[in-house]
């Protein structure tokens, strides 16, 4: 017996709030929406962009990628820090790094680079690949590039 499909249902089904982070939700249609900045951006529909890229004639599976939430994300764990280090009076620096085997794609690495800038937020390579491209990609002389014992022969 097939039910309909209501808010109800979406909202059980997707589970957003476990996963989520503020960063999707459930629309009053029972759609994924995406907020790339949470509550103080706009928000995105995804089945609306699926039906575009369907009319589009575009190849699926699609990788949908929000550059917004990248910068977010890297933005808001560096504020955590420097919060943190001026309650607790901590005398030293966060220097925090991207690991690039997280997701090497070069408009990845790119966005979180810039939007580290003002942090001084590098990258953490652990082969001779990735040490290649955070060298490539190190624009920051006060940034740090880890070399994580790279495991290549």
């Amino acid at each position: 017996m097939k039910t309909e499909w209501d808010l109800e249902s979406a909202i059980a089904t997707y589970n957003v709030e476990g996963w989520g982070n503020g960063y999707f939700t459930v629309n009053s249609s029972g759609n994924v929406e995406a907020k790339p900045l949470q509550d103080i951006g706009g928000s995105i529909d995804l089945l609306e962009v699926v039906n575009e890229a369907r009319a589009r004639h575009l190849g699926f599976p699609l990788v949908i990628r929000f550059q917004d939430l990248l910068r977010h994300r890297v933005e808001s764990i560096n504020r955590v820090f420097q919060t943190a280090i001026t309650e607790f009076g901590y005398r030293s620096e966060y220097r925090g790094v991207f690991p690039i085997k997280v997701n090497q794609l070069r408009e990845v690495i790119e966005e979180i680079v810039d939007a580290g800038q003002p942090f001084h937020f590098g990258l953490e390579a652990g082969s001779k690949p990735e040490l290649v491209a955070a060298l490539a990609m190190h624009q920051d002389p006060e940034s740090l590039i880890i070399c994580n014992g790279y495991k290549d022969p």
